[in-house]
């Protein structure tokens, strides 16, 4: 063939290979893999948070919710207290006080309309005399009134758990200090409800702030909320409102304009944000000295100055108390804590920054580097294909980490190398494909099968995790797998890796089938399933649930795969399983018994489409084995065409002993090649 017509058919792959590329981006936004990268920049560089830093917080802490004299007693406290806190904080020279907690109920010892509930016990003129005593709420709010004072809201929509009783009504009737000068563009999201604090506590405050903030779909918040439009009024996050007070600042400038958001400006600071009023934090670790137990202000107050020129937050940091989120520090943190490196962040600069240009840079370098690919590649000699990829990526990501270390600029290297790469890799596919076609012309049929078997045989072996990889999960366990396909490559598959949290994953599957129709399925099967557990976020059971749903596609599927997945916690032996119509395992114990795990398990992958799995569970102690084994060990054949069977595999168990893994994968392969004798 001439070659111009070679490379004209290899260009149109190349092209249609980048067409589809740039339409899964376009449709999933480019984001799923892009985070999870950003998060690693954090990790890998963390915000340095100062040792004297401006913000400081006073934590409802276990210390603090201790019974009385050690501590306040539980959670809620009576308003007595708060307002003592509060009256004790202003006299330390705090700038500004903020409650991140919202006072929705009226303190219940001195609540009017709740004193014949409360008190039901007492006599008439003894709830009567009670029902004179000075409101709590009242007093706080007094107390809150004589300070620089910032209390929290919810912004809420209908339907959602906390509006349950909240009217328009009763949000149109708050107090509102609208601060934004001028107002905010449209693209802010807007809510219709808020949960306020009680009137006497809300009123008495000089600046309102919500506490809004949800998480990404995968449960780590990145971005904190920084306004946002309440019953027709722009409000302020705490963090921003908090600051506000502090400096006394009568306006917080939107910058950007009717219909776009970049950044908000509050005196000589500027926080870049969203079109939504989202900030990216970069998140760092509060200073061990910018934290006090709230019960150590009560009880013991701190020596005045000690707090002079603060930014105090109080808010909840105990297991009970809820506000918990994750961050991409790859840890869980108080909500309180959120917001204090947002203050603190305010003060400092310390955000992360997703240029307005940042995508439409990453879609013309991406397709730049697809049209260069298309053109480029058919050209170039094959030792030039194995430099320029990697000197690529190299530049991708090199810049990427650069730009963050140097501008805290988020920009992602994966949308330009997955739009300029997969082109790439289709063209470097279809010469490879173009030759080898050429090439088997000028060879033997079956030389040329069986070299291309061979190779497939080896890729197919790289892509499983070798003996290293394995023995090197966790010193706890001792874990070793084989592989050895009965035709030159085949569709079985296994894999072992550690999630985040330190919990093992393992499985091991079988494709129906066997050959190059096999192998690629499974080459399919492993990465997607490997991806999807580490990516975690669900279950075990739902995650096979989306593995078998992912793989079933169109319902054209002619393969089906069985796979046993299990996940184990290495401190106490418990395993979590599914079986999706797989070979049961084996349970060597330490005693040297040998039992069968009877699952109830569920049908193979692909075949039904949205098929419940059920999640099972066993147990291992110290020195039990778990055996998994694909059909191939039962089923192997001799000359006489007999089978190996289970109760031979029992046999190489139960003398297995109390060596290692890999004794036993030997074992079971010097068993099972002696018993077929040279058969196929």
């Amino acid at each position: 063939m001439n070659p111009g017509v070679r490379h004209a058919r290899v260009r149109l792959i190349g092209l249609a290979a980048a067409l589809l590329v740039a339409a899964l981006l376009a449709a999933f936004a480019g984001s799923l893999f892009a985070e999870p990268l950003f998060d690693r920049y954090q990790r890998w560089q963390p915000r340095q948070i100062a040792a004297d830093t401006r913000v400081h917080i006073v934590r409802i802490d276990a210390e603090s919710l201790r019974a009385a004299p050690q501590g306040l007693g539980r959670w809620p406290w009576p308003r007595s207290y708060l307002e003592l806190l509060t009256d004790r904080l202003r006299e330390a020279g705090a700038v500004a006080i903020g409650y991140d907690i919202v006072f929705a109920e009226a303190d219940p010892a001195t609540d009017t309309a709740r004193i014949d509930d409360v008190y039901a016990t007492l006599s008439p003129a003894a709830r009567a005399e009670i029902g004179a005593i000075p409101s709590l709420d009242a007093r706080f709010g007094d107390a809150i009134g004589r300070a620089p004072t910032v209390v929290a809201r919810t912004a809420l929509l209908p339907g959602n758990a906390e509006a349950q009783g909240l009217t328009a009504a009763d949000t149109a009737a708050l107090t509102f200090d609208d601060p934004f000068t001028p107002g905010l563009p449209y693209t802010v999201p807007t809510f219709p409800l808020a949960l306020a604090n009680v009137v006497d506590i809300d009123f008495n405050a000089q600046g309102h702030g919500l506490i809004n903030g949800n998480p990404d779909a995968d449960g780590v918040t990145r971005r904190l909320p920084m306004v946002a439009i309440v019953a027709g009024h722009a409000m302020p996050s705490l963090s921003l409102e908090l600051v506000r007070v502090a400096q006394k600042a009568d306006a917080i400038t939107p910058v950007g304009g009717a219909d776009s958001l970049t950044a908000l400006q509050i005196g000589t600071h500027r926080i870049p944000v969203d079109n939504r009023g989202e900030a990216r934090l970069h998140f760092g670790t509060l200073p061990e000295g910018a934290e006090t137990s709230a019960v150590n202000i009560i009880r013991q107050p701190r020596q005045p100055g000690a707090l002079k020129g603060k930014i105090v937050l109080i808010g909840p940091a105990s297991v009970g108390l809820g506000d918990v989120r994750s961050t991409p520090l790859g840890r869980t943190d108080y909500g309180v804590r959120f917001h204090a490196q947002a203050i603190d962040a305010i003060l400092t600069s310390g955000w992360l920054v997703r240029p307005g240009w940042a995508a439409a840079a990453e879609w013309g370098l991406g397709l730049l580097l697809a049209a260069l690919a298309i053109i480029g590649l058919p050209r170039l000699r094959w030792r030039w294909l194995a430099v320029l990829p990697a000197l690529v990526v190299v530049l991708l990501f090199g810049g990427s980490i650069a730009a963050f270390l140097t501008g805290k600029l988020l920009l992602d290297p994966l949308r330009p190398l997955l739009l300029g790469g997969v082109p790439a890799l289709a063209v470097t596919a279809a010469l490879f494909a173009e030759t080898t076609r050429l090439a088997k012309q000028m060879r033997e049929a079956a030389l040329a099968q069986a070299g291309e078997m061979k190779a497939a045989r080896e890729i197919q072996r790289a892509m499983l995790p070798d003996a290293a990889v394995l023995a090197g999960l966790d010193a706890r366990l001792d874990l070793d797998a084989v592989l050895e396909p009965a035709q030159a490559i085949g569709g079985d598959l296994y894999d072992a890796f550690r999630l985040p949290d330190g919990r093992i994953v393992f499985l091991v599957g079988d494709v129906t089938g066997k050959g190059p129709s096999a192998a690629l399925f499974m080459a399919v099967s492993k990465a997607l399933a490997h991806s999807l557990l580490r990516r975690g976020g669900a279950p075990l059971d739902a995650i096979i649930g989306m593995l078998n749903d992912e793989l079933q596609g169109d319902g054209e599927t002619f393969v089906e795969v069985t796979l046993l997945c299990g996940i184990i916690d290495l401190a106490t032996g418990t395993i979590e399983l599914v079986n999706a119509g797989h070979e049961n395992p084996l349970i060597r114990r330490a005693d040297g018994t040998l039992e069968e795990v009877v699952m109830e398990g569920g049908l193979p992958l692909c075949t039904m489409a949205g098929y419940p799995y059920p999640l099972e569970s066993v147990r291992l102690g110290p020195g039990d084995g778990l055996v998994i084994i694909t059909d191939g060990v039962r089923e192997a054949q001799n000359a006489g065409g007999g089978f190996f069977g289970s109760e031979r595999t029992r046999d190489v168990l139960l003398a297995w002993g109390d060596g290692a893994a890999a004794e036993a994968t030997r074992a079971l392969i010097t068993a099972v090649r002696g018993f077929e004798a040279g058969a196929p």
